[in-house]
């Protein structure tokens, strides 16, 4: 029995320092192939990057320059990202607005960069807007735009910052083939999936800090109850979710390693 709890205490201790000193300083790169069957052809070459939830330190400057080098390896069409830049209690300077601005700016798209709003980003809701603007991120903020790409049919984009105005956004005097959704919460496909939007990118759940194998993410916030990790499939509709790159309160991920999700049209 003695030995059997030393063992026990001994493999506890390892997975808290795998936790809290390797896996949080990882950026691993997910790629998936997003359900298409009603898009234009032209765009089943379209590569999307998405990534979510940096709440930036400015201790981790080191990890925002290793996201910026893995965005720009992927060579992407499209950057996506779904909100919560900032992080709640960190007191920022100009210097630290700046490198944002910079980091940003330096991701590279052949096409565009799109952003929506997080819960945190409200707080800093003027501020946010202005480092997205000045890293080139266009901000839907419960808006919608159509994308065009080769060809005359588009597909139309929304970014969701609450899920009041769907229909709305959908409608549209030019004609489109197939709908993306860009909303901050994940727990927002409940109601996005009775609409006729084909997939959703989210983030916020961090992926539930802890994934446990054959379970899933431990700690489910408000937002994220219900779809935390990975993706989903409901009503002929797909959810795909960052797991965030970020941490809210206590510096630790266990078998969930900070990422960014690359996607391709199939």
């Amino acid at each position: 029995m003695k030995k059997f709890f030393i063992i026990l205490i001994l493999l506890l201790t390892c997975l808290f320092l795998d936790g809290r000193y390797l896996e949080v300083n990882l950026l691993k790169v997910n790629y998936y192939n997003i359900p298409a069957k009603e898009i234009p052809d032209s765009f089943k070459d379209l590569k999307i990057v998405h990534f979510s939830d940096l709440l930036y330190e400015p201790s981790n400057e080191k990890n925002l320059n290793k996201l910026l080098k893995k965005i720009n390896n992927e060579k992407a069409d499209i950057i996506i990202f779904s909100g919560d830049l900032l992080k709640n209690g960190v007191k920022y300077q100009d210097k630290d607005y700046n490198k944002l601005k910079d980091t940003l700016k330096k991701m590279n798209a052949n096409l565009y960069k799109y952003a929506v709003i997080g819960d945190n980003d409200q707080k800093y809701l003027e501020k946010y807007k202005d480092i997205m603007y000045e890293g080139e991120f266009t901000l839907l903020d419960n808006e919608s735009t159509l994308l065009f790409y080769k060809d005359e049919t588009p597909i139309k984009i929304i970014g969701l910052t609450d899920t009041s105005n769907i229909e709305n956004l959908l409608s549209s005097d030019i004609d489109y083939k197939y709908t993306l959704a860009i909303t901050h919460k994940p727990d927002n496909f409940e109601k996005i999936s009775n609409y006729n939007i084909d997939a959703t990118l989210s983030g916020h759940s961090l992926g539930g800090v802890i994934d446990i194998p054959f379970y899933g993410g431990l700690i489910k916030k408000a937002g994220a109850k219900k779809y935390v990790n990975k993706n989903y499939n409901y009503n002929n509709s797909a959810l795909f979710i960052s797991n965030g790159l970020g941490y809210h309160k206590f510096n630790f991920r266990l078998f969930n390693a900070p990422s960014i999700n690359v996607y391709k049209f199939n």
